[in-house]
C-alpha cells in the first residue's frame, strides 16, 4: 500500500488505521512505547508491548507517530484506495542527537481530562440577583468588590487551582505510567508549581504541545531538584 504525506483534509466518513510500528533498523523490534496522534483530532493512544495500534480518523487526516529516541513521523492514507479500514507498516528512523519526543495518551483518560481542562476557569462575571455588569454596574461592581463578592472570587478562585491541580496530576500519573516523566505523588505539587501553567495556557495548548512543555520543564525539574 502506497503511503503519502498530506497537508490537508476534507470531511470524511470515520476509518479505522491498524498497524505495527518497529526500528527501522531492525525490523523484529517493537515499539511499545509509540504513541500515536491524530493531528486534526488531536485524539491519540499509545501502541501494545508488540507495538501494535489502532486509531479512528478521517482518510484525509495526518496521523503523527512518535516515540523517545526515534524522529516523529507522519502519515496520511489521503490518496489511497477509499476503504473503513487501513493496516499500515511504520518504519521508525533514530534520532541521531538528543530530542525530547512526547506526545500522545489513552483516549478514554484524555477524553476525561480533557473535559476538565474546558471547565478550567473563574466566572468573573457572575450575575447578582439577575443583574449583571452591563444591566446594572453600580449593582455588580459593589458585590464584585465588597467583602462578600471578594470572599466568593476567592472561593471560585481556590476551587480552580485545585481543579488546575488534580488536572496536572491526573496528566502526570498517566505520563508516569507510560514512562514520559518519572515522578513520585509526593513529588507532584512542588513539579506543579515550577510549572507554574495558567488556566489559558492548559485549555490553549494542544495534546502535543502540552505534553512537550511538560517533558521539557521535567528534565530541567529533574536536574535542578532532583
Amino acid at each position: 500500500m502506497l503511503i503519502l504525506f498530506c497537508s490537508h483534509s476534507f470531511a470524511q466518513t470515520d476509518i479505522i488505521i491498524t498497524g505495527r510500528a518497529f526500528d527501522s533498523d531492525n525490523n523484529n523490534m517493537p515499539l511499545p512505547k509509540l504513541m500515536i496522534i491524530n493531528k486534526r483530532s488531536n485524539n491519540g493512544s499509545f501502541a501494545d508491548a508488540e507495538g501494535k495500534f489502532s486509531i479512528v480518523a478521517k482518510q484525509s487526516d495526518t496521523i503523527l507517530f512518535s516515540a523517545i529516541g526515534f524522529l516523529l513521523k507522519k502519515v496520511c492514507v489521503r490518496d489511497s484506495v477509499s476503504k473503513k479500514q487501513y493496516h499500515i507498516e511504520v518504519q521508525m528512523q533514530k534520532l541521531q542527537y538528543t530530542l525530547k519526543e512526547i506526545s500522545v495518551f489513552a483516549t478514554r483518560d484524555l477524553n476525561e481530562i480533557q473535559k476538565d481542562i474546558d471547565r478550567l476557569g473563574v466566572k468573573k462575571d457572575y450575575s447578582i440577583t439577575g443583574l449583571d455588569g452591563f444591566e446594572s454596574p453600580i449593582t455588580y461592581l459593589y458585590e464584585r468588590y465588597s467583602k462578600r463578592g471578594r470572599s466568593k472570587l476567592k472561593v471560585q478562585e481556590l476551587e480552580n487551582e485545585d481543579m488546575r491541580r488534580d488536572i496536572l496530576k491526573d496528566l502526570f500519573r498517566l505520563y508516569v505510567k507510560h514512562e514520559i516523566i518519572d515522578l513520585s505523588d509526593s513529588e507532584f505539587d512542588a513539579f506543579i508549581k515550577y510549572l507554574n501553567f495558567s488556566d489559558e495556557y492548559i485549555q490553549n495548548a494542544s495534546q502535543f504541545e502540552l505534553t512537550m512543555a511538560i517533558k521539557g520543564k521535567y528534565e530541567s525539574f529533574k536536574n535542578r531538584w532532583k
